[in-house]
């Protein structure tokens, strides 16, 4: 995928618009193409507070939607091929494959007692954490109420989201 700028992104046609920023948001091109008619945009963080706008304007069955539509971090092996482009490379990034297998396992038990516990999986920006941060962060998160995880999630879903637009968005020529 290349860079474009923030001039021909508000410039493209909608369905232009909506591919160039296709998977910016796993699985949920509604928050895209709810800003179709918000351009043109002056910064990407405009782009971005209208998403974030959008995400936290939702109904609270749409923004779970939305968590649900996220792959649990340290997806087994056999999950990379139905990961987004985006989730493969973050999740490849962070780290997971160097960690130590007592801590993946333990990783993946904390992980699938989040998920029995909400009802949806464990959403950590990780482009701003490392494999090794995980755990640690998981098991105070893990001790929160339904309401506050899901405000939680939502926030690492606008960080996932901005560090996404600004590999989409060529920022030298906005």
């Amino acid at each position: 995928m290349s860079a474009v700028s923030l001039h021909q992104l508000n410039k493209f046609d909608n369905m232009d618009y909506s591919s160039a920023l296709k998977g910016v948001y796993e699985h949920s091109p509604w928050i895209i193409q709810k800003t179709l008619n918000d351009r043109p945009f002056n910064t990407v963080e405009q782009l971005h507070d209208a998403c974030v706008s959008i995400i936290n304007g939702a109904s609270h069955d749409t923004q779970l939607s939305l968590i649900r539509a996220h792959p649990d971090l340290a997806a087994k092996l056999e999950q990379i091929p139905n990961l987004t482009t985006f989730s493969q490379k973050e999740q490849s990034k962070a780290g997971f494959s160097s960690l130590p297998l007592v801590v993946i396992n333990q990783l993946r038990n904390e992980l699938a007692r989040y998920r029995q516990l909400f009802g949806h999986p464990f959403i950590l920006c990780l482009a701003e954490n490392s494999a090794i941060d995980v755990l640690p962060i998981l098991k105070e998160r893990i001790k929160s109420d339904s309401n506050t995880e899901r405000t939680a999630c939502l926030f690492q879903i606008s960080r996932i989201g901005w560090h996404r637009l600004c590999s989409i968005i060529d920022s030298n020529h906005l």
